[in-house]
Formats: C-alpha cells, structure tokens, sequence
C-alpha cells in the first residue's frame, strides 16, 4: 500500500448513535486521495468497535485514562500520512470534499503547519437549520512533530502558541454532539469534563482559558455562575490570556444574566463591548442580547443602534475581514441562520415603531426563509407595516412567496406552504379589518399585502378580489383559482354579495368540493343565509343548481332556528332548492312516494319539504303538516328544522279559526277519555274530523316513533 497522504484519526467509545454515519461520510475524501483510517476504541461494549472494523485500517483498544490528549496522541503515534485529520465520533464530513482533497493535492509548502475548517454545531438533531459556525484547527501536518495537551478540551499548541495556518472554509465538520449537552441527557457527559477542569484549575485557579472551558461545560448547572464570576474577575485582573478567552467569556457573562435576571446585564453588556470593542463576540453575540433586552422592554430607539452594530459585525464575519482566528476560542452563537433571521424581523419592528417604515420592509426583504416559524413572524411584520404604514411592500411579499415555492427540499417546502396559508388567510376576517380600520395610524387593510400574488395563489387572488369593482372582474378573478380549500372563505362570500357567478363560468367545481365551500361560508352566519336565500331560486346550469343546493343544504344545518323570520325564508328557499335540484337530477319514476327511498336521506327531505310547501301555499295547511313529518321519518336530522315550522307556520298557529280551535279542544277531551291503547282511538284518529284538526292537537307534543310523529 502506498504511504498515504492523508491519516484520519478517531477516538471513541459507545457511539453506536452515530459512528457509521461518521466513518462511512469520508468515503467521498478517501476516493479523492490516498488516505488511512485509525481509530481508537477507549473501551465500547456497544457494537461501535464491529463498525470500526467494517471501515478503518486500524482499530486498536486504548484503556481510559481521563486523559483525551493521551488517546488521540496515541491514534497519532499509529498514524503514517503527510497531513493528519481528526474527527470525533458525533461529526461527520460534508459530502463537499472538494477544497480539503484540492489542499491535500497540490499543497506541498513546509511552512505551513495546521488548516483551520469549519465545525458546524446543531442545536436540535435533524434540524440543519439551528446551528452555530466554530472556527478550528483539525488539520496538521505530521512533520512539525506537535502534539495534543489538555487532559479535556484538548488542543494542538504550536511554537509560542502560534501556527502557520491556512483556512479552509469550505471544508465542514457536521456536529450533533452538544444536542442535549446543557439537558439531563448531558448531565454525564458534563459532570465528566467538569471533573476533569476541577483538577486542572486546583494546579492553575486563575487559568482564564481552563474557566472558559468549565464555563461552557456547566450552563444549566447551579456552579455556572460563580465560575462565570471567577472568570470575569480573571479577565479584569489581566490574567495569562484574558485577551484571548475575555471575549466569549463576557459573552457567557451576558447570556447567563439574561436567563437568571441578574441586575448585571446591563453593566457585563457595556463593559464587554468596553474591554472587547473589536471582538466578534462582543459585536455580534454581545450585541444580539443587548438588542434582545431592548425590544423585550419595547426600548426599540435603543434597540437600533445594537442592530446596526451586529449587521455591521455580520458583514465583516462574512466578508473574512476582522479577527476570524481569535474565533477559534469558542463558538459564536449569534452569526447562525436562525439568530440572524431574528435580528431582521426585529429590527423591522424596531424601524417601524421609530417611524423608519422603509427601513423595516427592507430588513424584512433580506429574511431568508428557514422555518415555519419564520415565514409567520415576516407575515405578520409586513401586515403590519401594510396597516400603520404607506410604504410599498409588493417587492418584499413578492421575494418572500418566491423564496417559499422556490424552496428545494419538499418536507421544507411544506413545512413552508403550511405556515404561510395559516397565517395568511387571519388578515381577511372581517373582524381583523374592523379592528384595522378604527385605529388611529390605519392605512389599508393587512390582507391588501398579498394583492401583488393575484395569479401566483390563491391568498392573493382572494385579496384582489376584496378590492375588485364590478361583477364581471369578479367573475374573472373567481375563474382563477384552482384550489378552493385554499381560497379565504371571506373573500368568496364578499364576491357573491356583490353578484359573482358561483361556480365560476370559466371554472370547473365538483359538487363535493361545492358542499365542502357551502360548509366553510356558513361561519358567516347572516351573510350566509342572505346569499344561500337570494340562490335558491336559480333553474339555470346544472351547476348553478347544485350550489343553490350545497348552499341551501349547508344553511339549514348551520341556522340555530331561532329567528322566525329569517327561518321560514331559509326553510323555503331550502325547500325550492332542494326540490328543484332533485326533479332535475332524478326520473319522474324516482320521484314517487313509493320509489322515494332510493333517494339519499337530505334529499328525501327537500323532496317532501318542496311539495309540503306546495300544499301550503295551495291552502292544505294538514297536508303541509303530513309532507314534514314524513321527510322528518326519512331524515331524522332534520327533527329541529320541523319542530321550528310546526311552531312558526303563521298558517298553523293564530291564525287558525276559532271552530277549529274549539273542535280541536272537543277531540283533545274525547280521547283523554280512552286508554291509548283503545281501538275506539285508533279509529277516531283515521277519521275526517281528527285528520281536519291533528295538526293543532299534535303539534310539538306528538308522540315519536323513528322520527315520525304518529
């Protein structure tokens, strides 16, 4: 085997989680150049050391000694190659190879001792898009003869602690290793390295490096604070390497006051960026929690000056410029996607508030669309600057629709879409565009943000047809969409006040998605049956008929049958719309009282419904009174709906005549003179007389047997 160009070296124990999908990631790296694989097991009875030996070239047993320098020396000492790369057994390599391989190739410089690379740390397993960029040295090259020291957190140290060194920063370590580390799950993995600092800082106590390390390996423990202490004092009495490890060790001081409520905040904030001025962890990570502290007060005039200091600070991260190598000390926190996203959406609000109304829509027009979450908070910023505010907010709604349909992944393009049609549709109810409308700095309506989408979806058609004027713009509009599920029920219900066509003309609606839009639209109560009633009397397409149908069908369930007069115009225009659906769509065989049951068991009841209105108007108010009960036997959901008309049938109540009030009274008297069960009762009941007043003696009292009153 030719000596390789490149040694990978790892040191493990137990990590069954993750170690195959960290071996197997180099595959891509050991095709492009020559490498070898050494690993060390420090003592797995897991199943890690099988999966070792599926993928490395050396496997050998190390006993644990507490000393993390002592075993990844010892993978060192096996190890032949030009150029040595070390990973931990929770990272995995990006699947990008290019530059590292490119480096390896043709990079043959002798003065060139170590390669910084990236180490990217997620915060939540499977969620690419929380994370924080570490700057570090991975990469050595053999022939300096440089070792590891530090029995935790250990670390290459070069001649006077200084390198020649090249960064690599297309070159990326994934790491899940810290989810969980500041939870009960860590509390091991801490109390470990914890241990381990306690008996460094007994030789050493004012070591300001070994404190920030103990800082970091304790934040949810109650001893995180007086370390923070510790190292505070440490770095104001000017100890060996404050200037190195005093920044993030600030940054910790700031963070830990924010999560205790500690009355220092303010003063740990200031002194940071008094001490630190020029210090990413100062201009970015200090910064975020100072603005973080403003705007959670709503101090937002003091919120810009810290958000003007971290985009600034953001811009020369990116740029390279500054001191990116005083970063490998700790993580920086604040430069990730997600703390950055924030940043913008409350420097909008800042803006706004502070009158800055062009400033806010241009932060809200670089928010990157990363999550749900954040796709919600940029809707609800520009509604807002839509409502209090005058400024053109097209080409931000615009940019960020493209972004979300644009978006590659398809569980995140749901993840997307979802959080966009939950929090778009809020600014059309007309409850939101009273409460717009009376307050003092209103402007327009929110949901007029999403005009500039009409065509692209249906939000924004359904805000283009809340401003549309005349019928046939409408009309045209309506013809548009093509996913009713996802179109504001509110605009359809405005458009059909105002005389739109519904179905569409130039649209193509199925009857279960008309009943499924009729159910959606009856949340608008009186709007509703006004509609519903003014489109029962349709006889014209197929189509129009069904959705008087649907829509006659959806009022009558959702009416709470208390009004009498709007209840007996919604029970005809049910009766007319239902009746004249089913003449039209069944034979006139069907369509007898005998064939009647075929039909499903609402239609049965607009089939009788129709003729008992039929027989009312011809004056056969007991017919009327029959022709109900027998659609309430064939539909017994139904029972409300003929309990009202019983009651509210002006031709049933009041107004009947006095003879046959009293000759209803005579009958009432004879038959509480017989048991129930009398045949003479049966009998009197199948008489002319009974039949002429059973109406007024049955009425709601009438005994019921399946739904039928008998």
């Amino acid at each position: 085997m030719p000596k390789p160009l490149l040694s990978i070296g790892i040191i493990f124990k137990n990590e069954i989680r993750c170690l195959e999908r960290c071996l197997s990631s180099l595959a891509p790296l050991r095709e492009a150049v020559p490498c070898e694989l050494v690993v060390a097991d420090t003592g797995s009875d897991d199943g890690s050391r099988e999966i070792a030996e599926k993928y490395a070239d050396v496997v050998f047993d190390f006993p644990w000694i507490n000393d993390f320098s002592a075993a990844r020396n010892a993978v060192m000492d096996r190890c032949s190659g030009r150029w040595y790369l070390t990973l931990d057994a929770d990272e995995w390599l990006d699947s990008d190879v290019k530059e590292l391989s490119s480096f390896l190739r043709s990079n043959n410089r002798k003065d060139l001792d170590v390669c910084t690379v990236v180490v990217r740390n997620y915060g939540e397993i499977d969620n690419f898009d929380d994370y924080n960029d570490f700057l570090t040295i991975r990469i050595l090259r053999m022939s300096t003869g440089i070792r590891y020291e530090g029995a935790v957190h250990e670390m290459w140290r070069g001649p006077d602690d200084g390198f020649v060194n090249k960064t690599l920063s297309h070159t990326i370590l994934h790491h899940d290793g810290y989810v969980g580390l500041n939870e009960d799950a860590g509390k091991a993995k801490r109390q470990r390295n914890q241990a381990l600092l306690e008996e460094l800082l007994k030789e050493d106590p004012d070591n300001v490096r070994t404190l920030l390390q103990y800082i970091e390996s304790s934040r949810p423990d109650p001893q995180h604070l007086d370390y923070v202490r510790r190292g505070l004092a440490a770095v104001e009495g000017k100890k060996e390497g404050w200037r190195a490890f005093g920044p993030p060790i600030f940054r910790y001081a700031v963070l830990a006051a924010r999560n205790h409520n500690l009355p220092e905040e303010e003063e740990w904030t200031a002194r940071g960026v008094e001490l630190f001025p020029d210090s990413f962890y100062s201009r970015i990570d200090i910064a975020f929690l100072a603005f973080i502290r403003c705007w959670e007060n709503k101090q937002y005039k003091e919120c810009i000056p810290w958000g003007e200091m971290y985009m600034a600070a953001i811009e020369d991260y990116d740029a390279g410029r500054g001191d990116q190598v005083a970063l490998r000390v700790s993580t920086l926190l604040g430069a990730s996607h997600q703390w950055r996203q924030k940043m913008l959406t409350g420097m909008a609000v800042a803006c706004r508030e502070e009158g800055q109304p062009a400033r806010a829509v241009e932060f809200l027009e670089k928010v990157e669309v990363l999550t749900g979450n954040l796709v919600g908070e940029t809707l609800k910023n520009l509604q807002e600057c839509q409502v209090s505010t005058g400024q053109d907010t097209a080409p931000a709604i615009l940019r960020l629709y493209q972004r979300i349909t644009s978006e590659p992944d398809g569980k995140r393009a749901e993840e997307l879409m979802d959080a966009f049609l939950q929090t778009a549709p809020l600014a059309f109810g007309p409850d939101v565009r009273e409460k717009e409308a009376a307050r003092e700095d209103f402007h327009r309506c929110s949901y007029t943000l999403y005009t500039p989408l009409a065509g692209q979806c249906e939000v924004g058609t359904a805000a283009a047809v809340m401003e549309a004027e005349g019928v046939q713009e409408l009309d045209r509009l309506l013809g548009m969409v093509k996913n009713w599920g996802d179109f504001s029920v509110s605009a359809l219900i405005h458009a059909l006040e105002h005389g739109a066509a519904f179905p569409p003309p130039a649209g193509n609606v199925r009857i279960e998605e008309m009943d499924r839009i009729a159910k959606r639209l009856s949340q608008y109560k009186e709007r509703f049956f006004r509609v519903a009633c003014q489109g029962a009397g349709r006889s014209g397409s197929w189509r129009e008929l069904a959705w008087a149908k649907s829509m006659a069908f959806a009022a009558v369930r959702a009416f709470d049958w208390t009004d009498q007069e709007q209840g007996m115009a919604l029970a005809e225009a049910f009766a007319k719309a239902a009746g004249g659906y089913v003449s039209r769509c069944y034979t006139p065989e069907v369509l007898r009282e005998e064939n009647i049951e075929v039909l499903p068991p609402v239609y049965r009841f607009g089939w009788y419904a129709g003729r008992a209105f039929q027989a009312l108007e011809s004056g056969d108010n007991m017919g009327y009174v029959k022709l109900l009960r027998a659609g309430l036997e064939s539909c017994p959901e139904m029972k409300i709906m003929v309990e009202f008309l019983t009651e509210h049938t002006p031709q049933l109540g009041p107004s009947a005549s006095q003879e046959l009030l009293a000759l209803a009274g005579q009958v009432r008297t004879l038959l509480a003179a017989y048991d129930p069960e009398d045949p003479a009762v049966a009998a009197l009941k199948q008489s002319p007389v009974y039949q002429k007043v059973a109406h007024l003696i049955e009425g709601l009292e009438a005994p019921v047997a399946g739904g039928l009153a008998q």
